[in-house]
């Protein structure tokens, strides 16, 4: 609950990770063909015989064996298909690899980026994924405000149509020296049907058991191969247009008689007891509750300084505006919020799933001129929409500041005309008892029918590819050089209906003319600001929903908001053949890289607020004003790659079947971070053919972005666990050292802080000091395919990841956390935030920090057996099997603010410690049925806290089940049947998930989801 729509989001998100789920390879299942389609895994290319076959894979510019210093897995188009994702992200976001995202279509949505979707690998933060296409790097659409999802540069994959995905190639940690800045989890490589032959159409509709979330979508894939196979263009359209959830539609799982966890009532053995009917607060309603003074209406359960009936009941409006007893709901240890009851359900008001309508089209071609030059080229275009369907309203309540203020209690005349008779006898009658002014009264009121909270983000995409590629010829070596270019731009645009608070006012002050017609008191003077009517009309605010068009649209404008970013990017090198070693070529690249990126925010003129002539300005409505944000960089990298392939299976080398050794740097000269080597070192060893070890060291960096330098310092608002408060005191990593310095600061013991429950006000912005982050990561692990078993592959790979100098924007929470738990108890952070005399929290200076690091530790596990069922004597019509499990154990993952204790991020319901996906297929020529399950293992209501913490501290396993049938009925024509949670499994006992609900449960969120998926190809 805050005073304004914004509040600052942490950039780490603190979600589940595991490893990769390889592609599906359907045997036997008719596709257009794409005539450069590559092995379903580069690391599990099924023919045995081919497994020596040179590829290229991502993080690395050099062709190699299949099998890599470093892990690399893939993620199919079959898997896509089979699944029925309409949105890239979506799919990265619920394969056990990828974490809770800084934003996504699911949940509340960054502000100024409804629906954009964003891959977050080992949950390090969707700023530390690097995302190309096709080997290039993408423009962001991301917000520079302060009040966006995540500041930097990450890819939203859902302007990408996922008809036109060929495969997903992701490489651990290792891609940094390859390709830069931004890769320090991994990187995230989209590769492209670009040799498409054919013409295939595809539609599907989806509708949820509950008749909601309907989905529908369809797409066009036109390729021609030409001049004897020397050209080709490939085409795509595809159009999706998906309706939004709000938490309402989902009442007892997310919405507002969902359970959660509250301060505790009574003297018990935990702090936070767990709560049924959902989290309501009685200090307001969103129709009204009429008070004698400017105070709370009701406290607990007992009404203050409410108007009450002759019983002595607290009255609100009902939705009609007429007083009636408000009805309590189970009274909790918090006096601001009770479980159930008429108080305000605040988890209705929240976003499950966007409304988003979006428009793809993309163009790829390559022509060879000559038999040595090659040339590319892509276009693409995309426009989307996506609209937050709803959020918290336009508060007005004491908690938010003085009656009179912008989020203060109203102050209403009781000679209000929308008043009824009986109404404004009884409240008339309680001023008079209290000795209050009877001509006047208070209300507090959550304005749901006037500001919804929505909002609407369109993005535009434009974006133009270019190459020529070469070869040259010197004796037995070849050099292939290469010249890419790319341009893109985005401009998003997010609109909302706001309340205008100086018209809101005037619309507030109704009296009558001399023929008894409700008016506006005359005198008034309208806002600078233009509202969607400029004539006054009065305002019914008694009840719900019973204002009048005229009076919405005079007290509500309409806020714009712009951003723009740019980005190019060229790319020249050459690469071939040095000197002849055992096992082959020795094989170079030498680079040279340039990148231009800029970005621009424009808040509009609701938000920038009016300009009060000193310096100062003031918020037109609900928020904060807000600043413009501009700046740009530019890199000058140089790079080079080289693979010495020492021992090959040709030279027959007892206990050495291959030994190949790799080593990669780069220098990156950034106009305004400055310069940094980037280096990655590795080998890959068979001692026999069936057994691969390797590893791999790679120093990589994250240059500040543009958010975290530039951003101007402004007001924001914000909530914080207090960590002094009684119910985190026995939190945090060390909960004795936390309570003895909260003490030493004189917070006195039983403390319940106001920042817990209602927003205080404080700064943000960028900070010009930040530096790279740095980060230090190794890889070991082995890839294992027995010969007496084809088809199988078994793969494991240690992770270690330890980034330095992290730059975070820290929120309040953050800040008191880092002061209180720190060893001296003199940490720097604790001059971040005030407290006033009753210890409460009066202000925070929050923004972007380098703080001290962050470490990702874990074992992932994959093993994929192809079997094609005439290795067990059946026929070959009994086409064959595909069984795929993958697993990953994460052993750490912690920061460290400052000089404090490692917080644990493992082990929580969002990032279980132990997290597994499997699958297993049955294709034939006709027929395909795929069914996947989905472990996420037990864990802790809260990492850091002790099991005395919570009532119910622990969540048990969970596993979830999904499911897809297809049929190939002719040649051209197929028919495919999904089924996502086939069980409708509900959330985990007990379901107080908090943020990771929306994604990391969003097929338990969902309940069951059919889709119907025809295809017809030409």
């Amino acid at each position: 609950m805050a005073a304004t729509t914004f509040s600052q989001r942490r950039m780490r998100a603190l979600a589940a990770t595991a490893s990769f789920l390889v592609p599906l390879t359907l045997a036997g299942v008719a596709h257009a063909q794409s005539t450069d389609a590559a092995p379903a895994s580069a690391e599990q290319a099924a023919p045995a015989d081919a497994s020596d076959a040179e590829i290229v894979v991502t993080g690395s510019r050099i062709t190699r064996a299949p099998i890599t210093d470093q892990p690399v897995a893939t993620l199919g188009s079959d898997l896509i298909e089979q699944r029925g994702y309409t949105n890239v992200g979506q799919a990265l976001q619920q394969l056990p690899g990828f974490g809770v995202p800084g934003n996504s279509v699911a949940g509340d949505q960054g502000s100024f980026g409804a629906g954009q979707t964003f891959a977050n690998l080992y949950n390090l933060g969707s700023q530390r994924t690097l995302t190309l296409v096709n080997g290039m790097r993408f423009v962001s659409p991301a917000t520079t405000s302060i009040f966006g999802a995540v500041a930097g540069s990450p890819v939203d994959l859902g302007q990408i149509a996922p008809s036109l995905v060929d495969r997903i190639e992701v490489v651990s940690v290792g891609g940094a020296p390859i390709y830069g800045s931004d890769a320090i989890a991994g990187t995230v490589n989209i590769l492209l049907k670009k040799n498409y032959d054919g013409v295939e159409a595809n539609g599907s509709y989806g509708l949820s058991k509950y008749g909601d979330g309907q989905d529908y979508n369809f797409s066009v894939l036109a390729g021609k191969n030409f001049a004897e196979g020397r050209g080709n263009i490939t085409a795509n359209f595809y159009y999706d247009n998906q309706n939004g959830i709000t938490g309402a539609q989902r009442p007892t799982t997310y919405g507002g008689s969902s359970s959660f966890f509250g301060t505790a009532l009574g003297k018990q053995s935990y702090a936070n007891q767990l709560y049924s009917g959902g989290r309501h607060y009685n200090v307001f309603t969103n129709t009204g509750m009429p008070m004698v003074e400017d105070y709370y209406p009701i406290l607990g359960t007992t009404p203050v300084s409410a108007i009450t009936n002759a019983a002595g009941q607290a009255l609100t409006f009902n939705r009609a505006g007429q007083l009636v007893p408000f009805q309590n709901g189970q009274r909790t240890g918090s006096s601001v919020y009770q479980a159930g009851g008429d108080g305000f359900a605040i988890g209705d008001y929240s976003n499950f799933l966007v409304a988003s309508e979006r428009y793809q089209g993309t163009l790829l071609a390559h022509y060879d001129i000559s038999d040595s030059i090659r040339f590319n080229g892509e276009v693409w275009f995309s426009r989307n929409y996506a609209t937050n369907t709803v959020a918290q309203p336009f508060y007005n309540y004491a908690g938010f500041g003085n009656a009179g203020d912008p989020n203060g209690n109203l102050i209403l005349s009781t000679a209000n005309p929308f008043l009824s008779t009986a109404d404004r006898a009884t409240i008339v009658r309680n001023l008079t008892a209290a000795g209050a002014d009877p001509s006047q009264f208070y209300l507090s009121r959550a304005n749901t029918d006037l500001s919804t909270g929505a909002f609407r983000t369109s993005s535009d995409l434009l974006r133009f590819v270019g190459g020529v590629t070469g070869d040259i010829e010197a004796g037995e070596r070849k050099f292939t050089w290469e010249i890419n270019g790319t341009y893109g731009r985005t401009i998003s645009r997010t609109t909302s209906r706001e309340i205008v608070t100086q018209n809101f006012f005037n619309a507030l002050d109704a009296t009558t003319d001399g023929s008894g017609n409700i008016i506006c008191r005359p005198g008034y003077t309208n806002a600078a600001i233009a509202t969607f009517s400029s004539t006054c009309a009065p305002l019914n605010i008694f009840g719900n929903g019973n204002a009048s068009k005229a009076a919405v649209d005079y007290i509500t404008a309409q806020a714009t908001t712009r951003q723009i970013n740019k980005q190019s990017d060229i790319i020249a090198d050459i690469k071939g053949d040095l000197v002849k070693l055992p096992g082959g070529f020795a094989k170079f690249v030498l680079g040279y890289e340039h990148r231009y990126e800029s970005a621009r925010f424009d808040p509009g003129a609701f938000y920038y607020g009016q300009d009060n002539g000193d310096g100062t300005r003031s918020q037109y409505g609900n928020s904060i004003p807000i600043d413009p944000v501009a700046g740009s960089y530019n890199t000058n990298e140089g790079f080079g790659e080289i693979s010495l392939p020492f021992i090959s299976p040709d030279n027959a080398v007892p206990a050495v079947y291959r030994l190949e050794v790799n080593a990669a740097g780069r220098y990156v000269k950034n106009s305004i971070a400055g310069g940094f080597w980037t280096y990655t070192g590795g080998a890959t060893y068979a001692p026999v053919k069936d057994l691969t070890f390797r590893g791999n060291y790679t120093r990589s960096f994250r240059a500040p972005a543009i958010t975290e330098l530039f951003a101007p310092i402004g007001s924001v608002f914000s909530l914080a666990d207090d960590p002094c408060d009684a119910r985190y005191i026995g939190q945090g990593p060390n909960p004795a050292r936390r309570a003895a310095n909260c003490a030493a600061a004189g917070v006195p013991a039983n403390f319940t802080s106001n920042i817990a429950d209602r927003s205080v006000q404080g700064t943000s912005g960028g900070n010009p000091k930040l530096q790279n982050e740095v980060a230090n990561s190794w890889t070991v692990g082995g890839v294992l395919q027995p010969s007496f078993l084809p088809g199988l592959t078994i793969t494991s790979d240690y992770v270690n990841i330890k980034i330095k100098n992290e730059i975070a924007s820290l929120t309040v929470t953050d800040l008191m956390n880092a002061c209180y738990d720190s060893a001296s108890g003199s940490s720097p952070y604790c001059n971040s935030f005030t407290r006033g005399p009753d210890s409460q929290v009066t202000g925070f200076a929050s923004g972007n920090y380098n703080i001290g690091l962050e470490v990702f530790r874990a074992l992932q596990t994959s093993a994929k057996w192809d079997l094609p069922l005439t290795r067990l004597g059946l026929p070959s019509s009994a086409g064959a099997l595909l069984f795929d499990v993958n697993y990953l154990h994460t052993f750490r993952h912690y920061y460290q603010i400052g000089e404090g204790d490692f917080t644990k991020t493992v082990g929580g319901v969002a990032e279980p410690t132990d997290n597994f996906t499997a699958t297993a297929v049955w294709a034939t020529k006709s027929i395909n049925w795929m069914w996947q399950a989905t472990y996420y293992g037990p864990a802790k209501v809260a990492v850091n806290a002790a099991d005395t913490v919570y009532q119910y501290p622990r969540v048990g396993a969970y596993v979830l089940f999904n499911s897809a049938l297809g049929f190939n009925v002719n040649d051209r024509f197929s028919l495919r049947f999904n089924v996502n949670n086939v069980f409708n499994r509900s959330l985990p006992f007990p379901y107080a998930l908090g943020s990771a609900t929306s994604t990391r449960y969003y097929d338990a969120v969902m309940g069951r989801y059919m889709r119907v998926t025809a295809g017809i190809k030409f």
